[in-house]
Parts: C-alpha cells; structure tokens; sequence
C-alpha cells in the first residue's frame, strides 16, 4: 500500500491518503490544491474519530469544548464519549486542510492550566453551548473564559466566534446597527428603559403594526407580532400617538397564541411582567421584564415594523466566514412562527435561482457588517447564520421582493445532520453515510476557511476561496 503524505509550504498539507495510490511529485505552487483534490475527489471514506495532525503543519488549531458538571454524556449536545458529535468532523475538516487540530476541554476549576495550554494555538473554534459555562460552575466563569479569549485575540490569535462578535452580532439590537443597510429595516429601534419604550410604541404602533423582539430567549419566546384594534392607523408616521387604554391584539411567536390588552398592561407586563397590578391577566407562560437587568445586562427590546410576507416563511442563509453554504426556507405550518417543530424546510445550494438576489445583496453586505455592529478588528464568525424575512419593495417597485435580516446567530451553531444523534447513546458512527458525507461538506469548508483565515492574518498566501 502506497501512501501520498505531502508537508504543504504554506499552512497546507495533505493527510495520508488511502489505498493503492502512487506517491506523486507536485510542483510547489500546486501542491495544495492538487492535494486537496485528491483528497476530496478519489477518496470518499469515513473518519468517526479524530485524524493525525499532518507533520510540519504551518497553523495549530483547538476545537475547545465543556462538559456541563453532573449532565449526563457532559450535555444534550454531547455523545456517550462526552464530545459534540460535529466536533470530531470539524476538526478532521482543519485537519484536511493542512492544519494542525486537537480537541480540548475547557474545566471550570483547571482554568490557569487551561490559559496556559492554549498559548501554543493559533486559532480556537469555540464550540460551547451559551449558558453552558454557568451550569453548575463556579461564579464568573464565563467573564473569565471570555477574558481568556479576549486576551488570545489581543496576541494576534483568532477565536471563532469571539465574546464581543457572539455578544454584539446575537443580540437583538444588532438589528438597529444595520438598519442603514440593504439587509436591514430602517424603521427599526431599541429600548432600554421603561420611558424609551413608553414614548417609542405608543408613536410606531400608531402607525403600523409592529413586532417588539426581547434580547434574550432563541425558539420566539418573548416576540410579540402588535396590532391595533378598534382604531385605524395614522396615515404619517408621528401623526398620532397611542393612549394607554388603546387595545392590542398581540401574537408571540413561539407557540402563535393571541391574546388582547390594552396599551398600559402590555407595557406593564414588558416591564414588570404578569403579576404586576397594571398588567392584566396573561396566558404566556414566559415571564415578561424584558428590560430587566438594564442594557449591561442585556435587558432590552427592539422594535420593528411588521413585515406580513412573514407568512411565507422566513429565508436562513447557513454561512462559514464570508461564504454562504447553504440556503433553508422555512415555511410555518399554521400561524405565522417558523420556529421549534410547526415549519417545514425547503434546503437549497447557494447560487440557486430562487435566492440569487438575497445571497448577492448578501455578499456585498458583509464586508461592512463588523463595522455596522463596532466590531473591526475582530474575526468573522466561522459558523454562523443570518435569517432574513420577505417583503415587498421599500420604493413601493411592484413585483420586486427584498429581505430584510430578523436575528443574526454566531453561538455555537449546530450541524444538523450530526445533532440528530446527539444526547444519547449514538456516536458519529451512527450517522447515516449519506447525512455525514452531506454534513461534511460544512465541516470540509470550517476547516478550508479556518485555514484561509489564519493564512490571510498571517500575510500567507490564500491557497482556497
């Protein structure tokens, strides 16, 4: 049996790759490519553990995981060998693509050896759950993992995604930093305080009907659809504002029930939450005080004008750095959420003509996107989404449509095909070949950009697009 094993000149190398293959001589300036080639094109085989770094790999990368204290397999997220099911693929993906990789384990009470371990790294890909880190942890666990991280990147080091892009691109109010822009909607506000909410709703739901979005939750919980009942809305936005017992029809997302209020209590119940006296009676079985906390804490709520082509479902565009992987249509099935179980999804290959515009339109938006959000200096996400809403032209053009984002997602973004197994007894070994050779195509890519990434904040050359 013959083996190609080629150490790549620059942050490029091949793994063996497998039977009955010459060893073949490349031309330096091609042997990145070639090999790459050969590795995606001849050979289509399984890796369900973790491959050899390849000797005098130029970039050394860490997948970083956590296992929650006490939860069985270390988490819902984790395998019976206590790691992510994706995390193995992708660090293979670094590793096909010439890097170096290791999966490590971040431990609460290890931290010191934790900081000094990850010194010899060049890149972390973080794959931790948010909130995982204040489960059954010590207090202030997480602030020092992210000033662990922060340090890394103040070194030069890149860190996916890093404390400030997962902080400032995952909240809600990254919506308002975009609003100038082809993917944002410039009527859209944030509210901090009771009195910044009090004044901003009772002048936009005048107008139109409005969504009002909390900073915290992820399955639609705490998203309000508002419409005014009993009374028409003014003809110019700031023409009239709304008194406090104007009534309100209002939807939250997350399991489409309605109920009706007026004004005062639905500020009420935004602010101080059910129980209090000016709230009225409630049947969400969330608790409401979005504002708690105040902007430190993430205690806010952004508002934006109702698009109703929501109806039609909502557009996610899958990206790896500034590449966009994969495009899923979600259509709600009763009501108008698209989120948990009630949606069905349509998967597309980018460049596909029903989506050639939102992806383009894309395209040209994301170089401006850290920048829009005070986030230069700090890497793209590696995984991340962007879910985008239809809607009709904002220059009233008849037939065009055009979207507009509703929630950025930069956390620890899943892989679906590897999270059906996760949680239980199952293994990446248990992944359908067809669902793996699919999932790794992501994972590949990860890993192909890592690369690119780390070569470009190097000054190396670019070896993959």
């Amino acid at each position: 049996m013959h083996l190609i094993h080629v150490v790549l000149p620059v942050a490029v190398a091949a793994q063996p790759i497998t039977k009955g293959l010459p060893v073949v001589a490349l031309a330096a300036a091609a042997v990145g490519a070639l090999a790459y080639l050969l590795w995606t094109t001849i050979t289509k085989k399984r890796f369900n553990e973790l491959l050899a770094s390849p000797v005098g790999a130029r970039f050394k990368v860490a997948v970083v995981e956590f296992n929650v204290p006490g939860a069985k397999n270390g988490g819902t997220d984790k395998g019976p060998n206590g790691h992510r099911i994706d995390s193995i693929p992708i660090a293979n993906g670094v590793i096909k693509a010439g890097g170096a990789c290791d999966i490590i384990k971040y431990y609460h009470n290890k931290h010191e050896s934790f900081a000094r371990q990850v010194q010899k790294y060049d890149a972390l890909i973080v794959r931790i759950n948010p909130g995982q880190l204040s489960q059954g942890t010590s207090p202030g666990t997480q602030k020092r993992f992210d000033d662990l991280m922060n340090s890394l990147l103040a070194k030069g080091k890149l860190v996916w995604s890093s404390p400030e892009v997962q902080t400032k691109m995952g909240a809600k109010d990254a919506l308002v930093a975009i609003n100038q822009m082809a993917c944002g909607l410039v009527d859209t506000a944030a509210y901090y305080t009771e009195r910044e909410l009090e004044v901003g709703f009772k002048k936009t739901c005048a107008f139109q009907p409005r969504v009002l979005k909390q900073n915290r939750g992820s399955a639609g919980e705490g998203i309000w659809l508002c419409w005014l009942e009993n009374k028409p809305y003014c003809k110019k936005y700031g023409d009239a504002l709304l008194n406090d017992n104007d009534k309100l029809k209002l939807m939250e997302m997350n399991d489409n029930h309605v109920e009706h209020h007026t004004v005062k209590e639905f500020l009420a119940f935004c602010v101080h939450g059910p129980d209090h006296p000016a709230a009225g009676k409630w049947n969400s079985t969330f608790p409401g005080k979005y504002l708690q906390g105040g902007k430190a804490a993430g205690g806010q709520l952004v508002d934006q004008r109702l698009l109703p082509r929501i109806s039609e479902g909502e557009v996610r565009c899958l990206l790896v750095g500034d590449v966009v992987q994969m495009i899923i249509h979600k259509k709600p099935e009763g009501g108008l959420s698209a989120v948990g179980g009630n949606s069905s999804y349509t998967y597309y290959k980018p460049g596909c003509t029903e989506y050639r515009q939102l992806e383009n339109s894309l395209k040209k938006d994301i170089p401006m996107l850290l920048e829009a959000m005070d986030l230069v200096g700090e890497p793209l996400p590696l995984l991340w989404t962007a879910d985008f809403i239809p809607k009709d032209a904002e220059d009233g053009t008849p037939g065009v449509t055009e979207y507009v984002v509703g929630e950025f997602n930069c956390s620890c973004v899943g892989v679906s095909k590897f999270q059906a197994v996760c949680g239980g007894t199952k293994t990446l070994a248990d992944v359908p070949d067809a669902d793996y050779f699919e999932a790794c195509e992501l994972t590949d890519l990860m890993g192909r950009k890592a690369i690119e990434m780390l070569a470009k904040a190097n000054n190396k050359t670019k070896f993959f697009n």
